[in-house]
C-alpha cells in the first residue's frame, strides 16, 4: 500500500500545483472570450480543489501522510508552473487540457496499481476523477474545433 500512498501524494501535489495554476488562468485571461473562460476556469478550479482533497483523504485512510506544502508539492509535482501573467483563451484552453490529459494518464497507472492491490475504494476514487478529466477533455477539445 505504501507505493499506492507515494502515487497518491505525487497527484496531491499534481493537483494543489494545478489549483493554482488555474486561477492564473481564471485572473488573467483576456480577450473577447473573456467571460466564458472566467466562468469555465471557475468551475475547473473547483473541481481541481474537491479532488486534491480526496486523494489526500485518502493517503490518510491509508496511513500515510498526505503532503501539505508548496515546498512539497513542488517537489513532487511534475506540473509546470504557469508564471505568466497574460492570456488568450485558446492558450488556457490548450494549457488546461494539457494538464488534464497528463493527469488522466499518471491517475491511471494509479488506478491499475490500486486495482492490483484489491484497493477497491482508490480505485472507484480514481475511476470518479479520470472521468470527470476526461469530459473536461472532450469539452475542451471540441472548444479547440
Amino acid at each position: 500500500m505504501m507505493a499506492i500512498v507515494e502515487r497518491l501524494a505525487k497527484h496531491v501535489a499534481d493537483f494543489g500545483v494545478l489549483y493554482t495554476k488555474i486561477h492564473n488562468y481564471h485572473w488573467h485571461v483576456g480577450g473577447l472570450n473573456f467571460l466564458v473562460i472566467h466562468q469555465m476556469t471557475d468551475g475547473y478550479y473547483e473541481d481541481v480543489a474537491d479532488s486534491y482533497d480526496s486523494l489526500a483523504e485518502r493517503i490518510l485512510q491509508l496511513g500515510g501522510t498526505a503532503p501539505a506544502s508548496l515546498k512539497e508539492y513542488l517537489a513532487l509535482t511534475s506540473i509546470k508552473e504557469e508564471t505568466k501573467k497574460s492570456f488568450t483563451a485558446k492558450e488556457v484552453i490548450t494549457g488546461i487540457k494539457t494538464d488534464f490529459e497528463y493527469l488522466v494518464a499518471e491517475l491511471h497507472e494509479t488506478r491499475k496499481a490500486a486495482a492490483d492491490s484489491n484497493d477497491a475504494a482508490t480505485d472507484s476514487l480514481l475511476t470518479d476523477i479520470i472521468a470527470g478529466l476526461e469530459k473536461k477533455i472532450w469539452m475542451l477539445n471540441a472548444a479547440l474545433k
